[in-house]
């Protein structure tokens, strides 16, 4: 629980000294975008403090599959909607940071495939060959020759048809570990309860007081606050009194398929809902066990009113039905809920893009896909004021460790 507003802060040891120090912005989050967001600052020369109350990367960044979405999975309709649009310059943003170029240096990160399939059931291959056959795509896919398909496929029972699509897929955790290399010295762990306050005055955010390990009670202020928390921005927006703009919450239940040998999976499966049935990804887990991370609809609505072991055997039967040429016999089989925080669109819906809106000093934002990092981060420097300091702010609090993955989690 965040200090009243205004309130005077305690904590419990004895503030010997103060001082006051001020950067150019304060970014509250400690996930992909406000850590992408922070090397663009302060590769502009922005001085920058991160201040995170939960491990790094800890929930919706860690927990996403890693696709670098270019729209086409949101455009299988045949038409180009504004989701699709905002995402067609990802791809390019994010390999180039992987190629070490850019104000993001990703070069140390995993690229764990540069490319999906998007894969027919049977019955939908006309519709699948006319879409990826249109104008509208045409230099983003291309159909793969049956010689080439990769293992999961190759067999005489797929009767549909495989199409690739340049959307790579990362590995969240090395993207975590390699945006806060960047700004290691910029970002702290703080917690609201027993060392950190925000100052609030008419909607803006005064200052943050901070108790550092030596007892001295510091005074942050900025010329912008950035709260990219995620969920987190829910509880500093009623903090502030802020009731405009809302959150929403769109919940998943992923599944987790582990099993020795598992190949890579990194596809799409095109249905005829409106949704794919099935979004899949391959990791490695802490140990070096492959794991196959299943989203796509069958994460969503329904999903999520499943119990856990009512979705593990929804995810069996699906496989049974799409894949059944796949022995999962013996594998483990596990599922992970989380919630994505997103801006409230009074319709349920997620937002099309990257959303971030001014409200005096305090940018609220939200990325809304993994994706869209790099198009948030652009926003907000843009909506920055011109740097003050490239002097790195000191200050005597821990550093935050990294999270971990739903499929290391206990």
């Amino acid at each position: 629980m965040l200090p009243e507003p205004g309130g005077v802060f305690r904590s419990g040891a004895a503030v010997s000294e103060s001082r006051t120090v001020t950067a150019d912005t304060v970014i509250l989050g400690g996930g992909v975008a406000a850590l992408w967001t922070a090397n663009v600052l302060k590769s502009a020369g922005q001085s920058v403090v991160v201040l995170t109350n939960s491990p790094l990367g800890a929930g919706q960044s860690l927990a996403a599959q890693g696709v670098i979405h270019g729209g086409l999975k949101y455009a299988v309709g045949g038409k180009l909607t504004d989701s699709s649009e905002e995402l067609a310059d990802m791809p390019a943003r994010w390999l180039a940071a992987i190629r070490g170029e850019g104000p993001v240096d990703l070069s140390g990160a995993k690229l764990l495939c540069d490319h999906q399939l998007m894969w027919s059931l049977p019955n939908v291959i006309s519709k699948t060959v006319g879409f990826f056959g249109s104008k509208a795509v045409r230099g983003r896919s291309s159909g793969v020759p049956r010689g080439d398909y990769p293992p999961v496929f190759d067999t005489p029972a797929y009767k549909g048809k495989l199409f690739r699509i340049d959307e790579p897929v990362v590995d969240p955790v090395s993207i975590i570990r390699e945006l806060a290399k960047g700004v290691a010295e910029e970002t702290r762990l703080i917690d609201w309860d027993k060392n950190a306050a925000l100052e609030v005055n008419d909607g803006k955010i005064t200052s943050i007081k901070l108790t550092e390990n030596n007892g001295i009670l510091v005074t942050l202020q900025a010329g912008q606050f950035l709260l990219a928390a995620g969920a987190g921005n829910g509880e500093l927006l009623t903090q502030m009194g802020i009731t405009e703009p809302a959150m929403q919450r769109r919940p998943l239940h992923q599944i987790i398929v582990r099993k020795k040998g598992l190949p890579d999976f990194y596809s799409v499966c095109v249905g005829t809902g409106p949704k794919p049935p099935m979004v899949s990804t391959t990791h490695l887990d802490s140990q070096g066990r492959t794991i196959w991370y299943i989203g796509g609809d069958i994460a969503e609505q329904a999903g999520v009113a499943r119990s856990k072991e009512e979705q593990i055997e929804a995810a069996k039967a699906l496989f049974a039905k799409l894949l059944p040429w796949i022995d999962l016999t013996g594998a483990d089989w596990f599922t992970w809920r989380g919630d994505r925080a997103e801006a409230h669109t009074g319709t349920g819906d997620r937002p099309p893009g990257a959303y971030l809106k001014r409200i005096h000093n305090v940018l609220i934002a939200w990325p809304t896909k993994l994706a869209l990092a790099p198009n948030l981060a652009d926003q907000v420097l843009a909506q920055c004021s011109t740097a003050e300091s490239r002097d790195i702010i000191r200050l005597d609090l821990p550093s935050p460790c990294p999270g971990t993955p739903p499929w290391d989690l206990p």
